[in-house]
């Protein structure tokens, strides 16, 4: 049996399958809602496993970030959920969503420029942090959050070719971390654009951690086996996504991005002269970081000595020696001095 012919015959077949559901789609709508729904419908008809449900809307992350609207999201639908924010959006936790598709009628450079951006500002939500799995009964495994995945999916080109959007995609790639690279950009009809390494090994590179050794952007013109090769890519990229469990409990309170800090409870001081809620600017913070940040830690049992002039009984040994920052530039007398002035 030659293993090509039976390849290009599953190639043949979901060109076939491609083509007669967009064939039925009303074209009344957009033409964005078009093109995103004839996808969907053909990855909905049986072309992914029941774990994967394809959605579209927004991705929250736990730290008070959305990402940009994403056309075509991959969640879990098994253990994860989507949270119906109105009747026409839908948004996901990050910690549900094995990536996303940017989907594209023709492929410019500014439209991949924007598909890029959208792909970022998903995989950037992703918090920095390792998640446990019970394999079996008293094992588990601890492993570092996956990152989503980020798909192109273009129609055809926009007059451009695959060699310019690889050069564009090298461009800007220069200028932004592996970490939020693309995994693969597909161009229907016409080709693949996928990353290699230093070596002869390191080719077709599109998984994530397959990206974090990649030098740069190759493509190559498959031409109608392209959306074959997205498929088996897509399968490829959901089986390996191992997600860890969703903790919608810390989305109620969650910590606030600001610019390069990450702070919470910032944002309710109250006055006692007008009770009115205040929070504290950027460039307080920075000036609290920055003052810490050139300052030892002290511990809890110095902090409380300096504070208090006491230290509680009721309090282990090992909370009074863990370390935290003293944010006292003034060098501010403690209560029990203040107190002990106030009675002279």
């Amino acid at each position: 049996m030659d293993v090509r012919k039976v390849f290009r015959g599953v190639s043949d077949k979901l060109q076939l399958d491609f083509e007669a559901i967009s064939s039925e789609i009303n074209h009344l709508g957009n033409r964005g809602s078009y093109r995103e729904n004839t996808l969907k419908n053909f990855l909905n008809a049986g072309k992914l496993p029941k774990r994967f449900g394809v959605g579209s809307g927004e991705i929250i992350g736990p730290k008070q970030k959305v990402s940009k609207q994403s056309d075509l999201i991959i969640f879990d639908q098994l253990d994860g959920m989507s949270l119906a924010y109105s009747e026409n959006v839908q948004i996901y936790p990050i910690e549900v969503v094995f990536g996303l598709i940017e989907v594209k009628s023709k492929l410019s450079k500014e439209e991949l420029i924007e598909s890029l951006e959208n792909i970022k500002s998903v995989k950037t939500l992703c918090p920095e942090e390792s998640v446990t799995k019970t394999i079996v009964q008293g094992m588990q495994m601890t492993y570092p959050r996956p990152k989503p995945f980020g798909i192109v999916f273009a129609y055809s080109l926009s007059k451009n070719s695959l060699e310019s959007l690889s050069k564009n995609l090298r461009e800007w790639e220069a200028h932004n971390s592996r970490s939020v690279w693309p995994n693969l950009i597909v161009v229907l009809g016409e080709g693949v654009i996928y990353h290699f390494g230093n070596t002869i090994q390191d080719r077709n590179l599109f998984q994530n951690q397959d990206i974090s050794r990649a030098s740069s952007p190759y493509h190559i013109a498959y031409g109608k086996d392209s959306l074959f090769h997205f498929y088996s890519a897509l399968i490829d990229l959901c089986s390996n996504t191992s997600l860890g469990p969703a903790n919608l409990g810390r989305y109620f309170d969650p910590p606030e991005q600001i610019r390069r800090y990450v702070v919470k409870n910032h944002d309710r001081f109250v006055r006692d002269s007008d009770q009115t809620v205040r929070r504290l600017t950027f460039d307080f913070i920075d000036k609290i970081a920055s003052y810490c940040q050139s300052n030892k830690k002290i511990t809890h049992r110095e902090l409380f000595l300096r504070q208090f002039g006491i230290v509680s009984k009721d309090m282990s040994d090992e909370y009074l020696d863990f370390q935290v920052h003293h944010y006292d530039p003034e060098s501010l007398p403690g209560m029990h001095e203040v107190e002990s002035g106030a009675s002279h």
